[in-house]
């Protein structure tokens, strides 16, 4: 399937022109055309009870790139009365002359609307060069579809670049439009490449908020040509490990290094693989950024979708790859190491729960602290790592932090060895 922006058979938005005074006789001006259009949208009820979705697509009738388009959208009654509004954005962030793109929200009102409406709210042009970026030719496969644990319709697919440039991917999107050409849901790709080298292929996991039956998916990107990166300094160290909870659910551990000379940023895509088959995809974004000379041991769990396609008895089959993604830091930002305290530590199930503070000493505020957990067996092996969510830290305070690690079936907790850091970066005056 080629991905490009692709046209789709749709339904123009009436606009009803408002009366003007004046002699018969004087031409009126032409009305000038809106660079940002409307073309088409479709209201539906959501997944559950009160949730409304407006689906549909807008096109660029101008003569420049716009960068991010946002829309506002609203739900009326049969008397015309607003019964919600919100706002969102278009899918690409991307936009050139002639260019269409996918938009999606979902709104909560407590009684059926009658219609929706939809405006351009805010547009501006795109950074870069006045003629802005060059798209890039994308091809995409969809592999597999499935309904994860909590009712989302996951895609497995590949996207290859098959140009002889680098290529950026801020967003990649599939709409969904039913027999008659209407707009019924959006998979947008939740985990996937950022960067695509000349002839690379990559793997994507895209979610929509349900099952459509029977669409005809029409792909979206927002890749672009880009100059090609520098030498990568982020590597993963060692083999990563697949492992199995009591409950079989797979995790996989791994330590991911920083062998350059400055600090990066950077995520990592985690394929299980039975086979050639994709069955599983997760990506982790480093948290901050990664010292020169530092590793940082990472779990990968929560694959969606995974317990419905795999099968714990068959693990030794599974393959675990990795593919890494380098991109700047901001160099500014100091590390602060903070003091942690734990309250509450045990192992539940399949899992060790580990609670406490952490602590600013400084007279600076502090922000994005998280405590680093680092767990290892008696031998020394990495059994299980990860880091809590991030908190802002006045001076002088202290914030709670809770993490909820998986362990692998038949760990034995109380001979495990506990490495718990919290690290935060100090704000610049």
């Amino acid at each position: 399937m080629l991905l490009g922006v692709a046209s789709a058979a749709c339904q123009t938005v009436a606009f009803t022109p408002t009366a003007t005074s004046g002699s018969p006789s004087t031409p009126l001006p032409p009305t000038p055309i809106p660079p940002i259009r409307v073309t088409s949208y479709l209201l539906s009820p959501g997944s559950v009870p009160g949730e409304w979705r407006v689906v549909g697509l807008i096109e660029n009738q101008g003569q420049v790139t716009f960068g991010r388009v946002e829309l506002s959208v609203g739900l009326m009654d049969t008397a015309g009365k607003t019964i919600a509004e919100s706002s969102t954005n278009a899918l690409m962030s991307n936009l050139l002359p002639g260019e269409a793109s996918p938009f999606s929200v979902t709104l909560q009102a407590a009684t059926a609307p009658a219609e929706a409406r939809v405006e351009p709210l805010a547009f501006e042009p795109a950074d870069g060069p006045p003629a802005g970026p060059r798209r890039a030719e994308l091809i995409s496969e969809l592999e597999e579809f499935f309904i994860t644990g909590s009712g989302e319709l996951a895609v497995l697919g590949s996207v290859t670049n098959p140009g002889r440039s680098p290529v950026s991917l801020d967003s990649l999107s599939f709409l969904g439009q039913g027999p008659d050409g209407s707009e019924k849901l959006v998979a947008a790709m939740e985990f996937g490449p950022n960067r695509l080298a000349p002839g690379e292929t990559a793997p994507f996991l895209a979610l929509a908020p349900e099952n459509p039956g029977a669409v005809r998916w029409t792909p979206y990107h927002d890749g672009v040509i880009t100059e090609a990166p520098s030498a990568g300094a982020l590597e993963i160290r060692g083999d990563p490990q697949l492992q199995l909870t009591a409950q079989g659910a797979p995790f996989v551990v791994g330590t991911l290094a920083n062998s350059g000379t400055t600090a990066v940023m950077g995520s990592v895509l985690v394929s299980l693989l039975d086979g050639n088959r994709l069955i599983g995809l997760w990506e982790i974004e480093i948290p901050r950024p990664l010292r020169a000379g530092e590793q940082l041991p990472f779990t990968a769990f929560g694959f969606p979708g995974v317990n419905l396609r795999f099968d714990a008895r068959e693990a030794s089959a599974i393959r675990v790859d990795t593919r890494v993604e380098e991109s700047l830091a901001d160099h500014t930002k100091t590390p602060v190491f903070l003091p942690v305290d734990v309250s509450a530590f045990h192992s539940v199930g399949s899992a060790i729960f580990i609670r406490g503070t952490m602590r600013n000493p400084t007279q600076a505020k502090v922000e994005a602290a998280r405590v680093y957990a680092e767990i290892r067996s008696s031998l020394g092996e990495l059994v299980t790592a990860g880091w809590s969510t991030a908190k802002s830290l006045e001076p002088d305070s202290t914030a709670v932090f809770v993490l909820d690690l998986p362990i692998p079936v038949g760990m034995d907790a109380t001979l495990a060895e506990y490495d718990l850091r919290a690290i935060g970066q100090e704000t610049q005056p």
